[in-house]
């Protein structure tokens, strides 16, 4: 999701449980969806960004990344468990550099996380952000701190970007997005550090992955996807992650316009692409199949039928979480419909548990007058049965 976050001091176990169709927190404002099944859905932190839960078999931990200086807005990496005690600074004393660090994943030995930092060429800006990547690289760090490794340099390369990396099953492929400089200056009201559209240049990137080799040499075999047009005349991709190791998710805006994303799958090699969202007027992002590959999850912004991609923009954006089973869109949460009146919510990042029952959500209210970002916050969402 493409926010800044600004976070408080963590806050636990806040929200009561809830049946699909009504309220949560016994009507104190943030909800849930309609259907049949029975849901619980909890505030776990609200100290809290992008998610990534563990699913192998030694631990459930939830990496997340978090604000931890109110003036600079630096980020940390920190893991929880499900119900967000035990909270643990993984980056706080590592060699990552500070500033924006976080967008964790998992390597499935459950002892490593990938997260994205900020390089010398940042400006500490927006677009700097994790949310964006821009003048980042990607560091491998133990869940200890220790041991902490550049493994993809964009440091000599400005205005290039590094994004949501993922995982296959075994830890042998790394998937990300990745931006290339376009050298189009415009004149626009939100531009990169250097004055390029952020929504043109994209690219995926796929590579081998050792975690055995030094730095930079643990990717090799790299893969680039996407690449035919020059970078001026590409859009954005976001790497979502894995299809049973077969396929590989993500979502894409064409031709440099902003906020037309829809959801695709792939083969590994990018042949044989498919919409599965297909709304070009909305913004669907953040795809991913639930362990059983019955249950598809996304944001969307289709909760708001007035807001159109791409007139409209970020600054009276609204997104939910949707579940597509069996062929049935659904709703899954309510935030906009139950929040505060004098708020809009932004539902975005979010990671399933290993077994398909539970859903770990980042939600950001929004001031819906001035746009000022309220503290940022983790829900859990939890199913009577896998999905």
């Amino acid at each position: 999701m493409k926010s800044v976050l600004a976070v408080n001091a963590p806050v636990f176990g806040f929200c009561a449980a809830v049946l699909f169709g009504l309220s949560a927190c016994n009507g104190s404002g943030d909800g849930s969806s309609s259907s049949t099944d029975e849901v619980t859905i909890e505030q776990i932190s609200a100290n809290g960004g992008r998610v990534a839960w563990y699913k192998g078999g030694s631990h459930e931990l939830i990496a997340f990344d978090a604000i931890v200086d109110d003036v600079t807005k630096n980020t940390e990496v920190f893991v929880m468990d499900p119900d967000g005690s035990n909270v643990q600074c993984v980056t706080c004393n590592s060699s990552i550099p500070k500033g924006f660090i976080g967008q964790p994943e998992w390597h499935p030995d459950g002892l490593h996380l990938v997260v994205q930092a900020e390089n010398a060429n940042t400006q500490h800006i927006r677009y700097n952000h994790m949310s964006w990547g821009i003048n980042q690289d990607l560091w491998i760090v133990k869940l200890d701190g220790s041991n902490a490794e550049k493994i993809y340099d964009n440091s000599a390369f400005p205005e290039h970007a590094a994004l949501h990396p993922h995982f296959n099953d075994d830890g042998s492929m790394l998937i990300f997005a990745e931006r290339i400089a376009t050298g189009e200056v415009l004149f626009l009201p939100s531009v990169t550090p250097g004055g390029e559209n952020p929504w043109a240049g994209w690219q995926i990137h796929l590579a081998s992955f050792d975690l055995q080799v030094p730095g930079t040499g643990k990717l090799f075999n790299h893969v680039i996807l996407y690449d035919t047009e020059l970078p001026k005349d590409r859009g954005l991709y976001e790497t979502h992650g894995f299809v049973n190791d077969s396929q590989i998710i993500y979502s894409a805006t064409p031709d440099g316009e902003n906020y037309v994303d829809d959801i695709y799958t792939a083969n590994i090699d990018g042949s044989a692409a498919v919409n599965l969202t297909n709304s070009p007027s909305t913004w669907e992002e953040h795809g991913s199949y639930s362990p059983t590959g019955n249950a598809l999850v996304f944001i969307s912004s289709r909760v708001n039928p007035d807001w159109q991609a791409p007139a409209d923009d970020a600054s009276n954006l609204r997104t939910e979480l949707y579940i597509e089973r069996g062929g049935v869109t659904e709703q899954l949460t309510s935030f906009n419909e139950d929040g505060d009146a004098d708020k809009r919510y932004l539902t975005s990042d979010y990671e399933w548990d290993a077994e398909g029952r539970r859903i770990a959500v980042l939600v950001q209210p929004v001031d819906d007058l001035t746009g000022a970002p309220y503290p940022t916050e983790i829900w859990l969402i939890t199913f009577s049965e896998p999905q």
